[in-house]
């Protein structure tokens, strides 16, 4: 607790003259406060002050009560002052010092010392533990894969004893950590039989005697097919899923060691996300009868490299794919439902799907109601529920962006509150902005793009004409009803629009709203929906827009809004 001045009793009680007549006063010294703390390997500076000196030579000294500790002093002119205590790097429990101050004035006979409480922290345990949360990790018979640890309160201490300990017919090879490279790594080879799990135990004891256990079980998946390259996978109930460990659609691989689940839609649907770097790939296994969304990441460490969102569920988008063709007889073919929708059915919230900020290949759910702005619910793996993290998009200068915090918070949505343009979750300067995210500029499918593997982002314009095939009772924006007979059609409901071919097949494109730019919130449920194009303009993306009043919408909107993806055929 920091005090005023801290008072101290007069040690001398005669009068003190120089032999000229003069007298002194008594020296007096004054500590900042009543006690310090320091911790292990740190230093405190405590603060003095010296009166009574008249003008008078005093000399100031130091010193703390134990050998081990650093004590420096330095005087100012008017006698005020600081005393630097260091720490050692290594203490083995919690100690009381004392620090004390003397000061002497030899010329006119006077002296004086006070001491001040010094508590010196013990140091952080010395501890091993997993670099990440690895619940499982995946491999084959004979392959190798690295486990990441780290050994905490080893500061200056040096390991005398570590010895690592698997699973009977399992090898492991140990870099130990060093100050350059802080975490460790195991690197696991198989054996022949793999099992259902591997167990690593490791003890450490370093040179003060200190000793730590790491005993760790960790699940074991096999690695048997392997998915092609996408941020999206399609996948049925009760399977297993081998991610393909590259960014996006291309073959860049990833430099990871384990892998986990981010979220899931279904409490139970995911069972385990097992990783292995050298093998490169990333194995989900999905419980029977449980359908939804999750996305999954590959770790380096604790550090989320990437990420890939799975669609649980039966459908087939080859199955009964919306196609239809232009007047110049240009054909073009959507998925039956937006990305992440549980269903195709009229008037249903399970058609909703997922809501994307333009650029991002990461989803964030919507709402769990035709007219509900409640967000579904997402859970981790151990069944605790989560919720969509918000941060403002942090600002960025010239060139800059916020690709790579993306990336690694691929649960974050990135508001944009500032009302400056571009208001854009990537970058706050135009200078920063990347048109081709999603291939807008290219006209390709990019390593971002969030459909499946054979899928992209549809452009805007063209693909999108169908939505001119109505016919409307008077003024857009009024009341009025549409014509049923014709292809695009909505009901005095207005919770989404149908489309019939003519062989009378009927597609829905629902309203699930959209994500607020500045706070991520849910909104418009039931009144509307914003489907996103990999287009752009200027500072903007361009949207096609669903309501009563704009059967066939489109225009331009800032891009860190959520909103939902209809898939369109590569």
């Amino acid at each position: 607790m920091v005090a005023a001045l801290l008072a101290v009793s007069v040690s001398c009680s005669k009068e003190n003259t120089d032999g000229k007549g003069g007298n002194y006063g008594d020296l007096a010294i004054f500590w900042g406060a009543d006690e310090y703390a320091v911790e292990a390997g740190q230093s405190v500076a405590m603060s003095f002050t010296v009166v009574g000196t008249e003008g008078a030579a005093v000399k100031c000294t130091a010193e703390v009560s134990d050998a081990d500790y650093t004590c420096k002093i330095k005087v100012n002119p008017d006698y005020t002052g600081v005393v630097t205590v260091t720490a050692p790097d290594i203490v083995l429990k919690k100690k009381n010092l004392k620090v004390t101050l003397s000061v002497t004035d030899k010329a006119h006979g006077r002296a004086e010392e006070q001491e001040v409480l010094l508590v010196s922290n013990k140091s952080e345990d010395l501890s091993v533990s997993l670099a990440a949360d690895i619940k499982s990790m995946a491999a084959k018979a004979g392959s190798s894969f690295d486990v990441p640890f780290v050994i905490g309160g080893l500061s200056s201490a040096v390991l005398k004893t570590r010895t690592v300990t698997l699973s009977s017919g399992w090898d492991a090879s140990t870099t130990w950590p060093t100050a350059d490279k802080p975490t460790g790594i195991i690197r696991v080879t198989a054996p022949a039989t793999l099992g259902n799990s591997l167990n690593i135990k490791m003890d450490i004891a370093d040179d003060y005697t200190r000793t730590a256990q790491m005993d760790v079980t960790i699940g074991i998946v096999p690695i048997e097919t392997t998915a092609g390259a996408a941020n999206s996978f399609i996948v049925a109930p009760g399977s297993t899923l081998t991610i393909n460990a590259v960014k996006g659609n291309s073959t860049e691989q990833l430099d990871f060691d384990n892998a986990g689940l981010v979220w899931q839609g279904n409490k139970g649907m995911v069972k385990s996300v097992s990783g292995n770097g050298t093998e490169k790939v990333v194995v989900v296994s999905l419980a029977a009868g449980k359908e939804g969304n999750a996305v999954v990441c590959a770790r380096k460490g604790d550090v989320i490299v990437w990420s890939w969102h799975v669609w649980v569920t039966d459908y087939d988008p080859d199955e009964d794919p919306f196609v239809w063709t232009n007047g110049d007889n240009v054909s073009f073919t959507f998925m039956d439902r937006n990305l992440g929708a549980m269903s195709n059915a009229q008037k249903d919230w399970k058609s909703f799907g997922l809501f994307y900020q333009w650029g991002r290949k990461d989803p964030f759910v919507s709402s769990t109601g035709l007219e509900s702005s409640v967000e579904a619910k997402m859970y981790d793996i151990d069944g605790n529920e989560v919720e969509t993290k918000v941060q403002d998009r942090p600002a960025t200068e010239g060139d800059g962006n916020n690709l790579a915090l993306s990336i690694a918070h691929p649960d974050v949505f990135l508001s944009c509150t500032n009302s400056n343009l571009p208001r854009d979750w990537f970058a706050s300067r135009s200078a920063g902005q990347n048109n081709d995210l999603w291939g807008g500029d290219s006209g390709l499918k990019t390593i971002y793009d969030p459909c499946p593997e054979g899928w992209t982002v549809p452009v805007a314009g063209d693909p999108w004409k169908f939505r001119f095939q109505y016919e409307k009772e008077g003024k857009l924006n009024d009341s009025k009803p549409y014509n049923p007979e014709k292809p695009w059609y909505i009901d005095d409901e207005s919770l989404g629009f149908r489309y019939r071919t003519e062989g009378g097949k009927e597609y829905w494109f629902p309203f699930p709203g959209k994500r607020e730019i500045a706070d991520g919130f849910v909104s418009g449920v039931g009144g509307g929906a914003q489907i996103h194009t990999r287009s752009t303009s200027q500072t903007y993306c361009v949207v096609e827009s669903f309501a009563w009043g704009n059967p066939s919408s489109e225009f331009q909107l800032n891009r860190p809004y959520g909103n939902s993806v209809r898939c369109i055929k590569e």
